[in-house]
């Protein structure tokens, strides 16, 4: 019998990344000792560090060193003729044993490591032997955060799980355990997000730091974001069981948005002029996060270092570019509006996209001159043909008709399957002798406006959009002068516009893929993938819409959440009685 608990605690270290597995002294009994780790301040601060340890760089991390956005319907990846992650998954391919996102790591083993070191850091601090009484707080609200952090990315990817609050070790009883919905883990998370704001602003600072070296530091304006993507991720369709309700999510968004601007954040609006971006929004995303704020007091959080767009997902003219990378849809370049705030494509007449329906009201719309008089933001994210290069060269441009510099190819992995490439954090310098590429900008500022925006307008007990909700989102257009969303419309109609908001303004930022799945629309969304092949005729450019993949299989309802791992279902099964595997993936 002995024999048998030590295989089902062996067990408990690979269900939830059991501190005992990693780097810690055991006894022959199989009890841990904390004594040495929590003895002074040091030791503490380096196990703190290890609870840090999990935070991803996201952006392109993912398999081939694409982005998540090559798994949603704002691109097509062109490493589909090595039948790369993103094609696996758009074929079927994942599994509750294999799942084409995760890059050399289990997201469930990956982050249940990272929240039992944090459960194992809160069960230990209040009695380490620690000098200051700042760093003891300090720490403690880090670890809240921390749990915080990692629990949101857990579910964001597998829907509810179990909520575990102390470490595992000998005596846990894994038997109890239970599935926890999405709400609870949330509520759970807001819970911890709170109790980590009880830290002073000396504790827990509203930046990272003051030296580089605390640049990965969580700081306050980090716990509001992610209290404020927890409530409205669970206030959404999906996951809306009454637990979290949209006024909860609209006062705790407005509190975490207001919480930040009183300390300081704003939208970045630093512009140093056309020859270093088409816009302040151009500039933000290589402009990289001071660790006390400087010119950029936009962003929360900021994962890795420098990018490598122009290796990774860049243009064929770029000395040093290895590959195209993702290739922008025209679904995204569609979601655009004109300059005078008017969407010019409502939808689409047939299944497979290609018959647009042109709204009538957009004047300033022309399909034989598709990139004009468009939101700003189109031309700062994505190269399309005729789109400026060199910003320091009048006649560098991107062509993608047949025989251009750029063309559009139909199986090579260095040129766009769609028509279109990402210009989003590249930067036209860039080359294989000097990389001038952005950041990643996991938590920024825009986001909370525009998560405060939607749960207010949830919220609402009228069918007009309440002002309050309009203006939140007419504040993060003014960045790009784009006209403001009028006051006095409809409830239905400013969730649209909210929604579509947010697939422009935060493109290729991992929110895209999350979005579709919270509101229960994948199945609508992520289809079938068009592009805009180009065509000179008399030497003026033609444009035509085809179909790049309408043979997407992953957007029914299973698809809505990762698979917890087959073997992992298998143990907690044996251990608790219960089916943990998300629906649809026995």
């Amino acid at each position: 019998m002995r024999s048998k608990i030590t295989t089902i605690l062996l067990s408990g270290c690979l269900l939830f990344g059991a501190s005992s597995c990693v780097d810690i002294e055991r006894f022959e009994d199989g009890r841990i000792s904390f004594e040495e780790i929590f003895q002074n301040d040091k030791k503490t601060a380096a196990y703190l560090n290890r609870c840090y340890a999990y935070i991803r760089p996201y952006g392109t991390e993912y398999p081939g060193a694409t982005l998540l956005a090559a798994f949603s319907d704002e691109s097509y990846d062109t490493n589909d003729v090595l039948h790369g992650s993103a094609s696996k998954w758009f074929t079927g391919q994942l599994t509750p044993y294999y799942n084409p996102i995760e890059n050399g790591y289990v997201t469930w083993n990956h982050y249940w490591t990272a929240i039992n070191y944090c459960n194992v850091f809160l069960s230990n601090i209040d009695d380490a032997v620690i000098s200051s009484t700042i760093d003891r707080n300090s720490w403690r609200a880090q670890a809240y955060a921390l749990r915080a952090f990692y629990y949101l990315q857990l579910i964001k990817r597998q829907g509810g799980v179990p909520i575990i609050l102390e470490p595992s070790s000998k005596e846990f009883d894994y038997s109890v355990l239970k599935k926890n919905s999405f709400a609870e883990c949330a509520k759970q998370i807001i819970s911890d997000c709170n109790e980590a704001l009880k830290a002073s602003d000396q504790e827990l600072t509203w930046r990272p730091g003051n030296v580089e070296n605390d640049r990965g530091r969580l700081s306050k304006a980090v716990v509001h974001a992610v209290r404020s993507q927890a409530a409205l991720y669970a206030a959404s369709p999906k996951w809306n069981d009454g637990t979290i309700t949209w006024e909860d999510a609209a006062r705790i968004t407005k509190e975490s948005l207001n919480a930040c601007t009183s300390k300081g954040y704003s939208l970045f609006r630093s512009y140093p002029g056309a020859q270093f971006g088409h816009s302040a929004y151009d500039v933000y995303f290589y402009t990289p996060m001071e660790v006390n704020g400087g010119s950029d007091r936009e962003t929360i959080y900021q994962t890795g270092g420098r990018l490598q767009i122009f290796k990774y997902h860049g243009l064929p003219v770029v000395n040093g570019m290895e590959k195209a990378g993702i290739s922008p849809s025209q679904e995204l370049i569609d979601s655009y509006e004109t300059i005078d705030g008017v969407r010019p494509i409502l939808g689409y007449s047939d299944e497979d996209h290609l018959h647009p329906i042109i709204n009538p009201e957009a004047t300033l719309y022309d399909e034989g001159k598709p990139y004009e008089n468009r939101d700003p933001r189109l031309k700062a994210s994505i190269y399309y043909n005729g789109s400026r290069f060199n910003l320091n060269n009048p006649n560098s441009f991107v062509w993608t008709y047949p025989g251009g510099n750029c063309e559009l190819k139909s199986n090579s992995s260095m040129h766009t399957r769609t028509g279109y490439y990402l210009r989003k954090y590249s930067h036209f310098d860039s080359n294989k002798n000097t990389n001038k590429d952005g950041y990643f900008k996991l938590f920024r500022l825009a986001e909370l406006y525009l998560n405060a925006a939607e749960a207010i307008n949830e919220a609402s007990a009228s069918g007009t959009a309440p002002a309050e909700a309009i203006n939140l989102v007419n504040q993060v257009r003014s960045r790009v002068n784009m006209k403001a969303i009028p006051q006095g419309i409809s409830k239905d109609e400013f969730r649209e516009r909210v929604r579509n908001e947010r697939r422009v303004e935060l493109a290729f930022e991992e929110h895209r893929f999350f979005d579709v799945r919270r509101w229960n629309i994948l199945d609508k969304t992520d289809r079938v993938v068009t592009g805009m092949s180009c065509e000179m005729v008399n030497q003026k450019p033609v444009y035509t819409r085809f179909v790049v993949d309408n043979e997407r299989v992953a957007n029914n309802e299973r698809h809505l959440v990762f698979p917890i791992p087959g073997d992992e279902v298998i143990r907690l099964k044996n251990l608790t009685g219960i089916d943990f595997q998300n629906p649809g993936w026995n």
